[in-house]
């Protein structure tokens, strides 16, 4: 091959390309630019970042890729780091706690030891009714004691009492007005006598003689303070409410049912152990002999 030189006597094309001359021989050329550089760090089809880091280490990992958190190299977070986690602020003096729930099983585990349980405000309601139905039937003696001899009348009559015959009696004695009218006016004596008295025991003391049995007393929720005759008259009329609609409001006795159970079971539910009469007229029922032992008082009754 001929070749050809420019006036300076030199080939055009450079040494080591077209002359043969290899390029370490050469060394008087510049090094090409640092953008045409192949780079030993980037895989094809990377570009150069504006600010080149140092070259990787052994162990570490390259450049824009993600580091293995499952592999043995280095982790994100070092054994005394640890990811910054969100907390719940609390005020200055005060350790943060899980929330109270206001219903639900997990409300009992956190109930206020001093709040009477669900069982003892039973056990006072059913004492008070006792004691309610024994002075209303010692009231109506006599007319009840008629009902009974008709009905142990008809009871000797017929030795079947599933009998047709037997019904018919059964049926003509329960539509009786003399039968009606007793029994009317037994329920409502009832609920009279129990209007008064709840609401005249809770305004007077606080307690009925079956909560007094048990050392309860009602109170306001907001202050346990003394409760006046405004609340225990709130208090009194929606506690009787669902038992009154059920038995004198024949077409709609579901709906006193309905209201009779929620009031109770609600009972069971909050965290105060608030039944619906409670809520609606501000009041707690606390137990006097726990409060007494908290507070190393004396019994005021």
């Amino acid at each position: 091959m001929t070749e050809q030189a420019d006036g300076t006597g030199r080939d055009p094309a450079g040494p080591g390309l077209a002359s043969g001359v290899p390029a370490q021989e050469a060394g008087s050329l510049p090094p090409p630019p640092p953008s045409t550089m192949p780079s030993p760090y980037l895989t094809a089809g990377e570009s150069i970042p504006e600010a080149y880091l140092a070259p990787p280490q052994p162990g570490m990992p390259r450049y824009g890729s993600a580091p293995d958190l499952g592999g043995p190299g280095p982790q994100p977070f070092g054994p005394a780091q640890q990811p910054y986690r969100q907390q719940q602020y609390s005020p200055p003096g005060q350790r943060p706690g899980p929330r109270r729930p206001a219903f639900g099983l997990g409300a009992r585990a956190q109930r206020d030891p001093a709040l009477a349980g669900g069982w003892e405000r039973l056990l006072a309601c059913i004492l008070d009714w006792l004691l309610i139905m024994v002075v209303s039937a010692a009231i109506f003696a006599s007319p009840l004691l008629r009902v009974l001899h008709q009905l142990e009348h008809i009871a000797n009559a017929y030795q079947n009492l599933s009998s047709p015959s037997a019904q018919a009696a059964i049926s003509s004695f329960e539509r009786a007005p003399s039968t009606v009218s007793t029994l009317l006016h037994f329920w409502l004596t009832v609920f009279v006598i129990a209007l008064a008295y709840y609401w005249g025991m809770h305004a007077l003391w606080g307690a009925t003689l079956g909560k007094r049995v048990l050392g309860m007393r009602v109170v306001r929720a907001a202050d346990r303070g003394r409760i006046g005759p405004g609340a225990a008259g709130i208090r009194t009329v929606v506690f009787l409410a669902g038992p009154a609609i059920f038995l004198f409001l024949t077409p709609v006795e579901i709906l006193g049912g309905v209201l009779w159970l929620s009031d109770n079971l609600l009972l069971v539910l909050d965290r105060r152990t608030q039944s619906l009469h409670d809520k609606l007229a501000g009041t707690v029922v606390i137990s006097q002999r726990r409060l007494q032992r908290q507070a190393g008082q004396s019994s005021p009754w």
